[in-house]
């Protein structure tokens, strides 16, 4: 007979394996599930985010220097062009790949005419790129470039140039340090004329040395577009002579000329007398010079680039004799063989009102009264037509009235 303890032992046994049986499916489960998560979690990232991480790789293994795009011309109504475009470089270094630095302060400092502080701090700096100077010409750059040395990278770029220098100053504007717009017609179209920018990639190692026989990716900047204007070069150039002689003549603060064709509302030029060098437009002109470093420099500059034309309002005073005299003739209410006497004052209701020759201009007529803008005969055509267009909404009114006025 068996004892109760040699019963129970195949017992224990048989459990133990299925313990152990159930251990290794719920471990094997548990290994399967977690590589599918892995499988499925590498697939999101290498399909479904691929672009997202190799754009991250990219910008850590290349170095971005931009390529500034050329700006759209200005361009007026005789194809002459009042604002175009210089070549010239801006001058980098990288300080990862500078091997001679005080070769490198050397050769900046001779070349840029800039101080040695100015250039050390720069260079010294660690940065993935430091700009030393842009607007540099190009016969400058490739000198730099001839020395040979690690670190130093010139790019080409683009700076205004203006062919006519003071023409149309205020009217067109100039451009910053990094061309963008600062007044005028080129903050106005800046978005317009300015262009995309390029790029060019270089790759590099972890320590930010471009890794050698490697070619740099170049992204070619795309020109901005041209702006063509109504303003006419020839009668801009004429008005802005006229404008320096009547400046002269009259000891005047500033003189102001606007023509424009009537026919469409063109403006074919526009002064405002005395300019400003566009290729210097930071430095006074000969009505200012005299405020040059002091605390009001900047006040006078704001005061020198001011356009008076559109940023100013004032009385029309004489110049409205034109709309008032037009007005008279297409009413039929004056003719040019017209005759006037002006005492030297006129009466307006309860008003007297002066000529400006207080003495009267007499008898004169309709060509002379133009000629000597006398304010009387102009009050009298304004009344007149003022009168006109009451009585043409009265039907019980006659034109009497307004001859009466005469």
């Amino acid at each position: 007979m068996k004892k109760k303890k040699d019963i129970e032992k195949p017992n224990i046994m048989e459990r133990n394996k299925t313990f152990h049986r159930r251990k290794i499916w719920i471990i094997s489960v548990v290994v399967i599930t977690c590589l599918i998560g892995l499988m499925g979690r590498l697939v999101y990232l290498m399909v479904f985010r691929s672009e997202y991480y190799t754009k991250l790789a990219t910008d850590l293994q290349q170095r971005e220097r931009e390529i500034k795009a050329a700006r759209g011309k200005i361009i007026d109504s005789t194809g002459t062009v009042l604002a175009s475009n210089e070549s010239v470089c801006t001058i980098s270094v990288i300080h990862n790949q500078i091997t001679d630095p005080e070769k490198v302060i050397e050769v900046l400092c001779s070349e840029l005419g800039l101080s040695e502080e100015t250039v050390r701090k720069r260079v010294e700096k660690v940065s993935s790129i430091e700009k030393i100077k842009s607007n540099v010409d190009k016969e400058t750059g490739n000198r730099i470039l001839s020395y040979g040395l690690d670190g130093i990278k010139v790019d080409e770029d683009y700076k205004r140039y203006y062919p006519f220098s003071d023409l149309a100053s205020k009217v067109l504007g100039f451009t910053g340090g990094d061309n963008q717009g600062i007044i005028g017609l080129e903050v106005m179209y800046d978005d317009y004329l300015k262009g995309e920018n390029g790029m060019i990639l270089t790759t590099t190692d972890a320590r930010g040395i471009e890794v050698e026989d490697t070619p740099e990716v170049r992204q070619e900047p795309i020109s901005g577009n041209d702006l063509y204007i109504s303003l006419d070069y020839n009668i801009q150039s004429y008005c802005m002579q006229a404008a320096e002689k009547a400046y002269i003549a009259k000891e005047a603060d500033g003189v102001c000329i606007l023509a424009m064709n009537p026919q469409n509302g063109e403006i074919l030029a526009m002064v405002d007398y005395p300019e400003f060098d566009l290729n210097d437009p930071f430095t006074l002109n000969e009505a200012y010079s005299e405020y040059t470093g002091t605390e009001q420099e900047d006040e006078y500059r704001n005061k020198m680039w001011r356009n008076w034309c559109v940023s100013d309002t004032y009385e029309p005073g004489s110049t409205f004799k034109i709309i008032t005299t037009s007005a008279a003739l297409e009413e039929d209410l004056v003719s040019v063989e017209e005759n006037f006497y002006c005492p030297g004052y006129i009466m307006v209701e309860d008003r007297r009102i002066r000529c400006h020759k207080t003495t009267g201009h007499g008898s004169e007529n309709f060509a002379q009264a133009i000629q000597n803008s006398c304010n009387q005969v102009f009050i009298i055509m304004n009344l007149a037509t003022d009168v006109s267009r009451k009585v043409k909404n009265c039907k019980s009114c006659t034109n009497m009235y307004v001859i009466s006025r005469f």
